[in-house]
């Protein structure tokens, strides 16, 4: 049965606990990675239960493969940016496996994060290997022609150089929101807890430790700032990446805004970059049909953009005062913090 893994994304990769040396694999179909919206515990299996094996048989399995791994592409964004509506429709072009937000990612961010603490055990070459085995499984399609389309969740960011050098074919759609629309978007009531969560986990004492003059201590943000730094970290990790000309030649960047307002030329623009070219016709198609009207995470909901103008247009009337103190902060932290400095031309 693990055999299949070498060439098929039947079984797929969903987590490894590098502490159990143990490896979550879900049966998977075209179909259900299709109506999926995104692959945690939310995603729609082909099998009634997942099944846990040894890691390290992964690995020796795919050691003693020959079917080459091929490059993947990849939409890396900062949250809340149309993300999952883009992966969703380039999902329902055949040329694509659309892969929204595999777990094992975030779990390799997180685990990278803290490579060389005393309190982790992973060291670094047992950290690669596990990096390797999850490229090398996210990659595999049901099809020759098809390449894999990986939306990393927004907080593993920290991968970027690494999953864009790999191969050195990979490429990617850097997609974002400028800084005050993240803030409206970010300080509606249904998002704060969000931000906030991750923040407190580890999204402050991360600032803290960049921006030294700033207190690691949660309770001293307010949610403005709070939204304001995590946009900043987000940002900061594109920066970084794209600052390496070998990965700014095989990326594009895009806000939502500038996608919305020419959905079908920055469509056909994505497809051709990221090596299909689609027909109008079928990119019309594409933008009428259900992946592209209806909201991502309320299926039920009708989208389009003058219904997300109206939700900004609400968020900005009612959160008006602690959006501009967002933006004020994250301006000084660029202005008096080295770590953020070369943020400035992102914050225009």
């Amino acid at each position: 049965m693990l055999r299949m893994l070498a060439e098929s994304p039947e079984l797929f990769l969903r987590d490894i606990d590098p502490g159990r040396g143990a490896a979550i694999l879900s049966p998977m179909s075209e179909d259900s990675y299709r109506d999926s919206t995104f692959l945690d515990n939310r995603s729609v299996r082909a099998g009634e239960r997942d099944i846990v094996v040894p890691v390290d048989a992964l690995i020796a399995i795919l050691a003693d493969s020959d079917t080459p791994a091929p490059p993947i592409r990849y939409i890396f964004h900062i949250g809340h940016c149309g993300s999952t509506l883009i992966a969703r429709v380039l999902g329902e072009l055949d040329q694509f496996l659309s892969l929204r937000e595999p777990p094992v990612l975030m779990g390799l961010s997180r685990s990278y994060r803290v490579l060389g603490s005393p309190e982790f055990g992973l060291d670094r070459e047992r950290w690669q290997a596990l990096f390797e085995l999850a490229v090398i499984l996210l990659s595999r399609t049901w099809h020759p022609e098809q390449r894999a389309l990986v939306k990393t969740t927004s907080h593993a960011g920290n991968l970027i150089p690494q999953l864009m050098t790999r191969t050195g074919d990979e490429r990617a759609l850097f997609l974002y929101l400028d800084l005050e629309t993240y803030l409206a978007t970010m300080l509606r009531s249904h998002t704060r807890q969000e931000n906030r969560l991750y923040a407190r986990d580890f999204r402050v004492r991360e600032f803290a430790g960049l921006a030294t003059a700033q207190s690691a201590d949660f309770d001293d943000y307010s949610d403005a700032q709070i939204a304001a730094l995590t946009w900043l970290l987000h940002i900061r990790e594109f920066a970084l990446a794209l600052d390496q000309p070998e990965i700014l030649e095989r990326s594009v960047a895009l806000t939502f805004d500038e996608y919305l307002a020419s959905p079908q030329q920055q469509l056909g623009r994505i497809c051709e970059f990221l090596g299909t070219r689609v027909s109008t016709e079928r990119l019309a198609t594409l933008l009428t049909g259900p992946a592209a009207t209806t909201h991502a995470k309320q299926p039920d909901a009708r989208f389009d953009a003058s219904e997300r103008a109206r939700q900004l247009d609400v968020g900005r009337s009612k959160s008006a005062a602690e959006i501009e103190t967002g933006r004020l902060w994250a301006a000084e932290v660029c202005g008096n913090e080295p770590a953020f400095a070369g943020l400035r031309g992102w914050l225009d």
